[in-house]
């Protein structure tokens, strides 16, 4: 097998684990922007010094948890990105094709259950995955 069907392969077999990232990705950020400690009371953390560099505790939490947040919302859109991708190659097959994929990646199912769902000979499966797969490779990996 090629090495761009293995990595369709991979992103196939990830695909659910991708989408569950994304949902928790979306519940981080959120949590992130509810959530400001910095605005209680009083801390002498801070030190005095000689210059004019004005340092606050509040200052430093907003940065921090901006940058966090763009982070967040950085690694989502990559993720959403690498799905929408994947959706849009699974509309472009066959329904034999598409139910391939689906009962082999998605519901992990056997080659033998896949062929007894199809009505279909468990070799011809196996061949149109891999046929499939190089279809999907190239659309996804442009």
């Amino acid at each position: 097998m090629r090495n761009g069907c293995k990595e369709m392969e991979r992103l196939l077999w990830d695909y659910r684990n991708i989408k569950a990232e994304i949902k928790n990705l979306e519940l981080e950020i959120e949590a992130s922007k509810e959530n400001y400690e910095g605005l209680i009371a009083v801390s002498y953390k801070e030190k005095t010094a000689a210059t004019n560099k004005f340092n606050s505790v509040v200052e430093n939490e907003v940065l921090t948890r901006e940058n966090k947040v763009l982070n967040l919302e950085k690694r989502k859109r990559i993720k959403e990105i690498q799905i929408e991708k994947v959706d849009n190659a699974i509309d472009t097959l066959s329904d034999n094709e598409r139910r391939i994929i689906e009962l082999r990646y998605f519901y992990r199912l056997q080659f033998k259950q896949i062929s007894e769902r199809l009505n279909l000979n468990e070799t011809y499966c196996m061949q149109l995955k891999s046929k499939t797969l190089y279809k999907l490779e190239t659309l996804v990996f442009i």
